[in-house]
């Protein structure tokens, strides 16, 4: 039997069997992107080695690319191989929504080369966090949320904001970078609110590791706006913001834009 990990970061053939739109044999549901197997192999069901083709869209017979994760079926013994055109990277959260419409019905965990960096991006009051939360959990993932930190160290309103800011990032920075190195996930639960902020920061996660990505989260301002201010009136856990500082930042906001060129998926606000 093979060992499907030694497949990640290699050029791997497959040969699709169950071509983009086509349907289950037995089952009926649509393939929503390529599926095949890789020739000469033998998975843990004796069959050979299966993989998804994702990053294509259009209906292949066979291809080849790069492995660049393992979907490991807990209760079934059944790996499947992530191929993916050289030089192109794919979240877990990507890879996970591609394939939902047929590794949903089976548990499994992923198998990554190296692990990954997820930037959480988008402003106040716009779900960030109860996302990054949901991620932690799922992919999995070692989160680092700024403002949970810093209330914790400063409380809710604290003098010398920048100062202070910058050293609880500084602390992040540096946990972030030991635990990258030890192997794990990382979700940086920030905002990165200006593209200057976004480039700064991506720039450094990459010197980390090659698998970056930004998930950008999309709200309406005046159910942000809302969702703050009742969270500054009812909990006390919470930075304090009002409406005059929510405004205030607010002219500081620029929402990432795919123009920006970075690898990004765009998640509807939690």
């Amino acid at each position: 039997m093979c060992n499907s990990r030694q497949y990640m970061g290699k050029n791997i053939k497959v040969k699709i069997d169950r071509p983009l739109g086509s349907a289950h044999p037995k089952h009926g549901f649509v393939y929503e992107v390529n599926y095949g197997y890789v020739p000469g192999t033998v998975s843990g069901d004796g069959e050979e080695l299966d993989a998804y083709v994702l990053g294509v869209n259009e209906a292949l017979s066979e291809y080849e690319g790069k492995c660049i994760a393992v979907i490991r079926r807990t209760n079934d013994n059944d790996d499947k191989l992530i191929i993916v055109p050289d030089g192109l990277f794919l979240s877990d959260v990507e890879i996970e929504r591609q394939v939902c419409f047929q590794e949903k019905w089976f548990n499994h965990i992923m198998l990554r080369y190296r692990p990954a960096i997820y930037l959480m991006s988008g402003f106040l009051g716009f779900g960030k966090t109860t996302l990054a939360k949901k991620f932690e959990r799922e992919l999995p993932a070692v989160r680092f949320t700024h403002d949970e930190l810093m209330l914790k160290k400063y409380g809710r309103n604290p003098d010398d904001f920048s100062v202070k800011y910058k050293e609880i990032d500084d602390f992040i920075r540096r946990e972030a970078a030991t635990t990258v190195k030890s192997g794990k996930n990382v979700i940086l639960d920030y905002g990165f609110w200006s593209k200057e902020k976004r480039a700064e920061y991506y720039r450094w996660a990459k010197m980390l590791t090659p698998n970056v990505q930004f998930c950008a989260v999309l709200c309406d301002i005046d159910v942000a706006r809302k969702r703050v201010l009742q969270r500054t009136l009812n909990n006390p856990d919470e930075l304090y913001i009002d409406e005059n500082c929510f405004d205030s930042f607010l002219k500081q906001y620029e929402p990432l834009d795919e123009n920006e060129g970075y690898p990004v998926i765009f998640l509807p606000s939690a």
